[in-house]
């Protein structure tokens, strides 16, 4: 068996380490769900909980797609397929072990975030699928304003905004991030405190401070898990997950930061900075 687990460490659970079928999922609602550019799931079967199953919620992301998350610090937990077949699709940032299989390609990218370059050799896949029932579910544009970004979780119960460009936005592979993602790495715009703003939910997002750190937590909305910006303490700046917004951020990711941290079966074959940790 292969171990996982969430970020606070409440639920854990074991998978078959017979893995297979890793890709990058590009579609809308992996986006929102895990807050990164792109969800990198496989398939394995046999989940386990070996603890803390009474903090799985659940949410229908779609009919007959069902997402879990842990109600304490957010993170995007396996699932369990509903045809029946014993399938687990397992979000891979959550892997305490390496599940021994690589990504065989990326999917979904007609929904492919605007500012996320594809630079691998992978095969990309439009759909996931040789029909048009593999497409993802269209869903209603976002109103757009002139100077204003906006954003929201998977399900629309949180929404925000903020205006002009972010003062940075950086790609990061540390375990933390890993794992409150699901995902490969986060991707995390920071935006001055006076220029985000709440227009609907704000009473519906837990926020979780990680206790081994000194700074580091999730926000994420209370029924569809979906992390969403996350104040600093004094409130001058927002941590932005760039997988929550609804148009390009504003600026380009700087670089990967904690690379020496970086998941075992991702490799960044982008063009830009990396350090192993924090970079002075």
């Amino acid at each position: 068996m292969a171990n996982g687990s969430c970020l606070c460490g409440t639920v854990k659970f074991s998978v078959s380490d017979k893995a297979s079928n890793m890709t990058h999922c590009h579609c809308s609602m992996c986006r929102k769900i895990h807050g990164s550019l792109f969800a990198t799931y496989y398939n394995s079967s046999e989940l386990i909980f070996t603890a803390g199953e009474d903090a799985v919620k659940t949410y229908e992301s779609s009919p007959g797609f069902v997402r879990s998350f842990c109600n304490r610090c957010g993170s995007t937990l396996p699932e369990r397929s509903t045809e029946g077949d014993g399938q687990v699709y397992v979000p891979a940032g959550l892997m305490d072990d390496d599940p021994g299989v690589r990504p065989e390609g990326h999917i979904f990218t007609e929904s492919k975030a605007e500012c996320y370059h594809i630079t691998d050799t992978l095969p990309q896949h439009q759909h996931y699928g040789d029909n048009d029932q593999s497409r993802v579910i269209d869903v209603p544009a976002p109103v757009e304003k002139d100077g204003v970004v906006t954003g929201g979780c998977q399900c629309g119960a949180v929404n925000f905004e903020y205006a002009g460009a972010p003062s940075m936005m950086m790609n990061c592979h540390c375990s933390r991030c890993r794992k409150v993602k699901g995902a490969a790495h986060a991707t995390n715009a920071f935006v001055p405190g006076d220029k985000l703003s709440w227009t609907s939910g704000e009473d519906n997002i837990t926020n979780y401070a990680h206790e081994s750190a000194k700074v580091f937590g999730n926000s994420f909305c209370n029924t569809c898990g979906s992390s969403v910006p996350r104040a600093r303490a004094d409130g001058s700046m927002y941590n932005v997950p760039a997988g929550s917004l609804n148009q390009a951020p504003g600026v380009e990711a700087k670089g990967h930061i904690f690379i020496g941290s970086k998941a075992p079966w991702f490799e960044v074959t982008e063009d830009k900075p990396q350090w192993d940790e924090m970079p002075t």
